[in-house]
């Protein structure tokens, strides 16, 4: 149940994600083609929309990352503890009390600077920097909620259905693990 939520909401992460950084590319090709029109000249806003669509969709992707936890981490390390029943879940939480406190600096200090910034410097109209600064509480607040989800899913198991990457260093290493345990069973 929980990992079927798991990855719902990373898909539907993924679609948002994608949906920003396709009509951040249409901005920009629209922008780049109004401007070879005279009489309209192009969006003096398009720069800068791209740069928040982009953020925005980087932030959907963090937080995908952090709910299925596929974030960075030292192979070696978990082909090393992956031996041992309690290694993978370990390393897994570990990675993960980190995540969150990041998480956690990350959405209060946005808070605070969006609280703060009272300017209005967007060129996107009507838009003060406080409220671009927004997307900081909002996002981080994401990805909190997607590192608890994770830490559920490996706490109760259900990750323990996952499959290997096969180009892994620790799915050789099971390979040859399971053909050492064929031939000693010969």
């Amino acid at each position: 149940m929980l990992r079927k939520i798991q990855k719902g909401i990373d898909k539907i992460l993924t679609v948002i994600a994608s949906i920003l950084l396709a009509v951040m590319f249409f901005v920009l090709v629209a922008n780049v083609v109004l401007r070879l029109i005279p009489a309209v000249g192009g969006f003096s806003w398009y720069m800068e929309f791209s740069q928040y669509a982009n953020v925005w969709a980087m932030m959907f992707g963090a937080a995908g990352i952090a709910i299925m936890g596929t974030n960075l981490r030292v192979e070696v390390i978990d082909s090393f503890l992956h031996k041992f029943s309690w290694g993978k879940k370990a390393t897994s939480l570990i990675v993960d009390i980190f995540e969150l406190i990041f998480y956690f600096i990350v959405t209060y200090s946005g808070f605070i600077l969006s609280t703060k910034a009272r300017q209005a410097v967007s060129t996107m109209p009507k838009f003060s920097m406080g409220q671009v600064y927004m997307i900081f509480p909002i996002a981080g607040a994401l990805c909190i909620f997607a590192v608890i989800i994770h830490m559920l899913v490996v706490l109760t198991g259900q990750d323990e259905e996952e499959e290997i990457d096969p180009n892994s260093y620790a799915a050789a290493e099971q390979k040859r693990e399971d053909e050492k345990r064929k031939e000693a069973a010969k």
